[in-house]
């Protein structure tokens, strides 16, 4: 049975008689994210609370843990990947407690176990912002126990919410569904631009998403950066010998069975005669509708037509 994902929320604090933290995450309580049921829980906001699950993790395993709180002067979600290893309320906590300048363990901040570069951010719901300061408030401390008494790379970090937001409840699924997918696979995608045109190759019967259109490219090999890559997978893919020119930008595409971010670099035909490997057709594109383009690729001819 699939290992569940852990989602905590706080108790309503100091002037605040609701907490949208601790309502979130009840309302998640019983759905599922790729096969991971999900468990909630409303911590207490004092130094009990912040125990709970540093805890609970030295006898649980779980798939992800999420933990989430208010921000009360926040404008937009905010995705904590620093717990700092210090304590200085500005308010009393709970139970009274007020603790300044103070540290948890003395050990020194702790790293949050996600990758927000592989999540595609800016894209996500409510335009989150990656942050790296936590306050120094129950939220911290509860990362920064857990994080220290995780054993292992389970995913977790930190979710700040706003006091409103138009859908709390959409961001953290995406959350957990980022947190439980694979690594990225990084990939180069070559923009092959002549006489104000665009080159889309489809994928041959033989291949893996036979008959969708694409533009060529392939996978980073060790050591490869963008534009070596192109060069080289260009070569194998369609005898063609390439420039690479300016970047267009980087999409991340999830397949399923892998997530890849697309590097998509302009490419300028230097020499050779064009001959398919991997491909049965090739057209020239002025905008993006010509072809039924695979994954994001579609967004990333629009983005090209647009230059």
């Amino acid at each position: 049975m699939a290992e569940p994902v852990l989602v905590t929320g706080f108790e309503p604090f100091g002037v605040h008689t609701t907490n949208i933290s601790g309502d979130v995450a009840l309302s998640l309580s019983g759905k599922s994210v790729r096969d991971h049921t999900i468990e909630a829980m409303v911590l207490p906001v004092d130094e009990k609370g912040s125990k709970i699950v540093s805890d609970l993790v030295k006898n649980r395993k779980f798939a992800a843990i999420i933990h989430i709180g208010l921000a009360e002067n926040a404008e937009c979600p905010r995705i904590e990947i620093i717990a700092k290893d210090e304590l200085d309320f500005r308010i009393p906590d709970n139970s009274g407690r007020q603790i300044r300048n103070s540290k948890i363990t003395g050990k020194g901040e702790l790293s949050a176990t996600i990758n927000p570069d592989d999540w595609d951010i800016e894209r996500m719901i409510d335009s989150p912002k990656v942050s790296t300061d936590a306050g120094e408030f129950l939220c911290n401390e509860t990362l920064y126990r857990t994080l220290n008494a995780l054993e292992d790379e389970t995913p977790c970090f930190f979710l700040h919410l706003p006091k409103t937001q138009s859908d709390a409840h959409g961001l953290v699924l995406e959350c957990i569904d980022r947190m439980l997918r694979p690594p990225c696979l990084d990939v180069g995608a070559g923009a092959i631009i002549r006489d104000g045109k665009f080159l889309a190759a489809r994928r041959a019967p033989s291949e893996k998403h036979a008959g969708w259109w694409e533009f060529p490219g392939g996978k980073f090999e060790e050591g490869e950066g963008a534009a070596e890559c192109l060069v080289r997978e260009i070569k194998e893919e369609l005898e063609l010998d390439v420039e690479v020119g300016q970047s267009i930008g980087t999409w991340i595409f999830d397949h399923g069975d892998v997530v890849v971010r697309l590097h998509v670099m302009v490419c300028n035909i230097i020499s050779g005669e064009m001959t398919l490997h991997v491909h049965d057709k090739v057209q020239w594109c002025v905008g993006p509708d010509e072809v039924d383009w695979l994954g994001p690729d579609r967004e990333i001819a629009e983005a090209i037509s647009a230059r």
